[in-house]
């Protein structure tokens, strides 16, 4: 079993990555995006909603982009894993999340949202895993993780 462990991470990053790319590149490119996300984050009482609403798609494409291919991992994980426990605070803080404008998307409820931050977190423990694009790059290449014996020692 230990030989497939390198591989744990990688349904993580296709299904993490792929849909954070599809929802950041909404907020990006598609027509009525932008004005949806800068509405919602507005409607948390969040300052400068037009901004931070491009700044929330360009974490989710980029960060999700990085996340799939393994190429600035770490940061592309940790800053979603802000962009998302940030939803959850200010979520909690309005008194729940957000309804979207008219054929707007929605952002994830608290509990989807609690999905994707365990599965961004998973994947900051774990590492990219195989397949990572990082090494091949000429970034930083991915740490390989100790192997655990029968005693817990690494």
């Amino acid at each position: 079993m230990t030989a497939w462990r390198e591989w744990a991470p990688l349904p993580l990053r296709l299904f993490l990555g792929g849909g954070l790319i599809l929802h950041g590149g909404i907020k990006l490119f598609a027509p009525g995006g932008h004005a949806n996300i800068a509405y919602l984050v507005g409607q948390l009482g969040v300052p400068f909603a037009d901004a931070v609403g491009w700044l929330v798609g360009v974490v989710e494409f980029g960060g999700g982009l990085g996340i799939l291919l393994g190429v600035f991992f770490r940061l592309a994980a940790v800053v979603n894993a802000l962009n998302v426990a940030g939803l959850l605070v200010l979520g909690w803080a309005a008194g729940g999340i957000p309804a979207p404008l008219p054929g707007g998307d929605p952002l994830p409820g608290f509990r989807e949202a609690l999905l994707i931050l365990a599965g961004v977190i998973s994947l900051l423990l774990s590492g990219p895993g195989r397949l990572a694009l990082s090494g091949k790059l000429g970034g930083h290449h991915a740490q390989r993780q100790p192997e655990w014996d029968t005693s817990g020692r690494a």
